[in-house]
């Protein structure tokens, strides 16, 4: 079965917010075994909306809109997704007294008047949740389900998880298929792409890569022409991944490269802690959005100015002076007196030139020093990134990332 996603919104289209409603979604479905071969983002214009929306109905089996169901004057989805299909409208009583409650709690109660046209909806429309700011609803058309949902992508998420999810699979049973993600970094997509091509010709397969900085996510759907023979050819282009990413390879699915070193660290018993310049707290920022990371990381210091790399870590003075804070040998010592001062059993350390200025002809942008301590001794490497400010501050840390699970898992 073939979905589509609209996502609705002038915020969307002008830049100024990320469409991370439509990628929760497409994530989703794509899992459950669901072809999204369409997503859009649209402004508010009633106009588009609707041609977005008839044009969406002669591809798909079923619909995902998201946005423009709020209070403002720019939420204009439902009116313009009724106009367009020429359907009734009806004030819908449930969401009439939600908005009353609403706006007494807020001492607006004189605005239920002007208001009261939000809760107007297709008469033919089933709340999916009244508990929730912004229920949405499911609407039929030509016997295929149109699910329009808020935009908030928070909201969005529980009403796709408990109300769309399920109503979609009791509707369209997911094809028999197999789906795995594997996670890599220190090759180029390119080079994945030469190593999995033999598995590009075999029918049934579909590969996809996806890198993302210093990380390749490589995909893995199996629909087999035979259902009973789809767990064999999964097993079999598994084994292959697997023996051709080898070492590169540090997770699955949703399993991020401060997971996998968290996993690692507790199977040896160890902790880590980090020293962070150029990179300004993100490395400590990735590793302590895991829940339960305090098993493993002690924490870390951000010594971003040479001050604060002589006072806070001890580094010599003398040293900066002669090799300078982007350098091996400030990298091994804030490493190494990391380790030391934050008492762990690792430590990383980063220091470099993130950009856009401060570069030189022999430290350009994107110079970056990566070291790793441990009691037997200290690492360290020189890389040269590309892209913006941000971009080579998530690869810096993507690399320490990497830099720590090679070491652990070989030494």
């Amino acid at each position: 079965m073939r979905g589509e996603i609209i996502a609705i919104g002038d915020e969307l289209v002008s830049g100024r917010i990320l469409n991370s409603t439509s990628r929760l979604a497409a994530r989703r479905l794509f899992l459950l075994g669901y072809d999204i071969p369409i997503m859009q983002s649209i402004g508010d214009e009633p106009a588009l909306i609707g041609q977005t929306l008839l044009t969406a109905l002669t591809r798909a089996d079923f619909i995902l809109i998201t946005g423009g169901l709020g209070l403002t004057d720019d939420d204009l989805t439902t009116e313009a997704a009724t106009q367009a299909l020429g359907i009734k409208t009806a004030k819908h009583p449930v969401v009439l007294e939600k908005l009353r409650q609403r706006l007494a709690a807020e001492g607006r109660e004189g605005e239920l008047a002007n208001l009261s046209r939000f809760a107007t909806l297709p008469e033919q429309a089933e709340l999916l949740d009244t508990s929730y700011r912004m229920a949405g609803y499911l609407l039929f058309h030509q016997e295929k389900p149109l699910w329009f949902l808020p935009g908030v992508p928070s909201q969005m998420a529980i009403l796709l998880e408990d109300k769309v999810v399920p109503e979609l699979q009791r509707l369209f049973p997911p094809p028999p298929l197999r789906q795995h993600i594997y996670r890599s970094c220190g090759l180029k997509e390119m080079a994945i792409n030469a190593m999995l091509k033999p598995l590009e010709q075999q029918a049934g397969l579909q590969i996809g890569y996806y890198p993302i900085g210093w990380e390749v996510d490589v995909s893995l759907t199996v629909r087999p022409e035979e259902p009973q023979q789809g767990e064999a050819v999964f097993q079999q282009a598994d084994c292959f991944i697997r023996e051709q990413l080898g070492e590169n390879l540090f997770g699955e699915d949703d399993e991020g490269l401060p997971l996998a070193v968290g996993r690692l660290l507790l199977e040896q018993h160890k902790r880590l802690c980090v020293a962070e310049s150029c990179t300004g707290g993100l490395l400590s920022s990735c590793i302590t959005e895991i829940p339960g990371s305090s098993a493993w990381f002690d924490g870390g210091v951000v010594v971003y100015s040479n001050n604060l790399k002589e006072k806070i870590l001890g580094i010599d003075p003398g040293l900066l002076a002669e090799h300078g804070a982007v350098s091996e040998a400030c990298a091994r010592a804030m490493a190494e007196q990391a380790l030391v001062r934050l008492d762990s059993d690792i430590a990383l350390a980063i220091t470099g030139i993130a950009g856009p200025d401060g570069g030189s002809p022999d430290k350009p942008v994107g110079t970056v020093f990566i070291a790793l301590a441990d009691h037997a001794g200290t690492s360290a490497q020189r890389v040269q990134l590309q892209g913006s400010r941000r971009e080579i501050q998530i690869q810096t840390a993507q690399r320490a990332l990497d830099m720590a699970r090679r070491h652990i898992l070989f030494f």
